[in-house]
């Protein structure tokens, strides 16, 4: 046995027995360099230098109560298609609602691009003169609480009036898929349902077929809804009363819906399909 400790590259005076076991450890490389800069843990890191290591969006300061709206901008800005259409979205000649909310939520996009935390005071103020419904203050002055799901969908007309559907590559097959939307909204987060109505109290009666088309999901809570999959389900399927041509009086009507498009395509991976965007409303 030697004592330990550390041999030196020069050290020849170590007396080794015959027939002792050495165990050689290390790397014939040469031994790597200390960093010219020291290594900066997480832990060490405020709060910026963090979301920028994270690649965290850009932060939208709560200007009262306003969270529903933050909220919804954050869903928007998650969507890289959406960016890029408001990045090519040039101004028309038409002064309305849609065209400010459109240039607002471009400049906003375009400032969450560059800054770590925005204040969306442009966008809030315009979002108010299209929305006076959302505007609306308690007894000492601040706003109140509003609901995310209405602002989406009035966020989403919005953009519906002036984003056009877009096209992202060179095939005829692609251009001629695109000319069956009517916008980017529909595009991109558009789907159809196919609509069966049959008459419960006379199955003779020929069933009728049609098509709806939907920008979003309704998700009920329920005491029997425990799992998302179920609330969606318990939609799929609806009674109402209308007259009857065959019995000439009112009677029971089941509605059928089934996916035409959309999320029977997120698991059309085979068939190359990309999904779209699905907005579950809970």
């Amino acid at each position: 046995m030697c004592k330990g400790g550390i041999l030196k590259d020069e050290e020849w005076n170590l007396q080794i027995k015959e027939r002792a076991t050495i165990l050689l450890l290390g790397t014939k490389e040469e031994v790597p360099q200390q960093p010219s800069e020291p290594v900066k843990f997480i832990e060490d890191m405020n709060e910026i230098e963090m979301a920028t290591a994270l690649e965290l969006p850009a932060g939208l300061t709560n200007l009262g109560n306003t969270c529903y709206l933050n909220a919804t901008l954050q869903c928007l800005h998650a969507v890289p298609e959406l960016r890029s259409a408001l990045d090519s979205f040039r101004v028309d000649n038409a002064d309305d609602d849609s065209l400010t909310i459109t240039w607002g939520l471009k400049f906003l996009f375009k400032q969450m691009e560059r800054g770590r935390t925005i204040t969306p005071i442009i966008l809030f103020q315009t979002f108010h003169r299209a929305f006076l419904q959302f505007s609306q203050t308690g007894e000492n002055g601040t706003y109140r609480q509003q609901d995310a799901n209405e602002c989406w969908s009035e966020l989403l007309k919005m953009l519906q009036r002036k984003l056009p559907a877009i096209d992202n590559t060179e095939s005829a097959d692609s251009k001629e898929q695109i000319k069956k939307y009517s916008s980017f909204i529909e595009q991109y987060f558009g789907g159809a349902f196919e609509v069966k109505m049959s008459c419960s109290e006379s199955p003779e009666e020929e069933p009728t077929v049609g098509k709806e088309n939907f920008l979003q999901l309704s998700c009920f809570i329920s005491p029997e809804v425990k799992y998302m999959l179920s609330g969606l389900k318990s939609k799929m399927k609806e009674t109402l009363v209308k007259f009857s041509e065959s019995l000439g009086r009112d009677a029971n009507y089941t509605r059928s819906f089934s996916f035409n498009n959309g999320i029977n395509d997120i698991y059309n991976r085979k068939k190359n399909v990309t999904a779209d965007y699905f907005i579950i409303s809970i």
